[in-house]
């Protein structure tokens, strides 16, 4: 069964020499005799990203973009070169456990429904040795244990920001897994494309794991959760804040393009994915939880709203060929769905 790691990179230099390492040194590499097959697609990064790899990690094979593609793009083209089975999506911000990749490839290899695999995520630290150095510190804080999603068409990370204490030490089916790393058959990937795109490219960034995810789920395929493979990830952006002031604090505080993009996706997420005997059972609490968000846009983020909507609007009928595309392949039934919403 082979392999191939796909890696999206923008001035992610601080991150490789101790992420790389890691990827490398999987035992699955030396128990299976396979040659680590690793594509890293660059967006166009300005510190010394491509140069690094080049120098120091000739076997990783580089695609280097002249202009910021966007994430979604990026690990398309990846996917698109690669020839794996089994494919690795990553951020390059983790570190890996050695039997990371072994644990999940067994997981595939034991449900051929499986679509996604993927293992428990901790948070990760970086101090500076100067004004160049990073070195990594890893915690037993939980990053992401898999998706959690709610009646509202909330999505957030299991476990974010909690101490492991052992509530997610059990191996899992769940809704699906953050972009930031897990183990996909290319087979079910194949399956669900629009065209030559995996990922949704009017995405750009940012809940493109989430649709992802939930194309797959309406297709019939699973995703698995399993706490034995271990990483450590530093997110720079977090989900699952506890309260509405908590999550408006913390909005406010993000860069206004990563808002727009956040805002922009979660509606045309839902237009292309929801399905309408669902919409109406959950409908109070998507209709509340909607309100509040337009009122806080428009308040706050004028611009971002009247953008979004206009690039909604620009996109519409692709939108609707999407959607058609994922009703078609639809193999559940709405309750079948339902039971993920909490």
């Amino acid at each position: 069964m082979s392999i191939s790691v796909c890696i999206v990179t923008y001035n992610s230099m601080k991150y490789l020499p101790y992420f790389l390492d890691s990827v490398l040194h999987q035992t699955y590499w030396q128990a299976t005799g396979e040659a680590p097959d690793i594509f890293v697609v660059d967006n166009s990064s300005s510190d010394k990203t491509v140069s690094y790899i080049r120098d120091n990690f000739p076997t990783v094979h580089l695609l280097r973009n002249v202009n910021n593609i966007g994430l979604s793009r990026a690990w398309n083209q990846a996917i698109k070169i690669t020839r794996g089975e089994y494919i690795l999506i990553m951020n390059p911000d983790l570190i890996l456990d050695e039997k990371f990749l072994s644990t999940l490839v067994q997981d595939m290899d034991n449900n051929s429904q499986l679509a996604l695999a993927g293992g428990k995520l901790y948070q990760m630290d970086f101090e500076r040795e100067d004004d160049f150095l990073v070195r990594p510190v890893k915690t037993s804080i939980l990053d992401s244990c898999g998706f959690l999603a709610f009646k509202n068409r909330r999505f957030t990370d299991r476990g974010a920001g909690e101490l492991d204490v052992g509530r997610f030490n059990k191996k899992e089916e769940i809704f699906g897994l953050t972009g930031a790393c897990f183990l996909v058959r290319r087979s079910a990937l194949e399956q669900v494309k629009f065209g030559k795109e995996y990922f949704d490219e009017i995405f750009f960034m940012y809940q493109e794991d989430i649709d992802l995810c939930w194309r797959l789920r309406l297709a019939g395929w699973q995703a698995i959760y399993d706490p034995k493979a271990i990483g450590w990830h530093h997110r720079r952006a977090h989900s699952g804040q506890k309260n509405s002031l908590a999550t408006v604090l913390y909005r406010r505080s993000k860069e206004n393009l990563v808002n727009y993009h956040s805002y922009k996706n979660h509606l045309m997420l839902l237009y292309k994915n929801e399905l309408k005997a669902n919409l109406w059972r959950d409908f109070p609490r998507i209709f509340w939880y909607e309100l509040k968000k337009i009122a806080y846009v428009l308040i706050f983020e004028t611009g971002n709203f009247f953008r979004a909507w206009g690039e909604i609007f620009k996109n519409r009928r692709i939108l609707k060929k999407k959607r058609g595309l994922n009703m078609r392949l639809k193999r559940v039934r709405a309750e079948e769905i339902r039971k993920w919403f909490r």
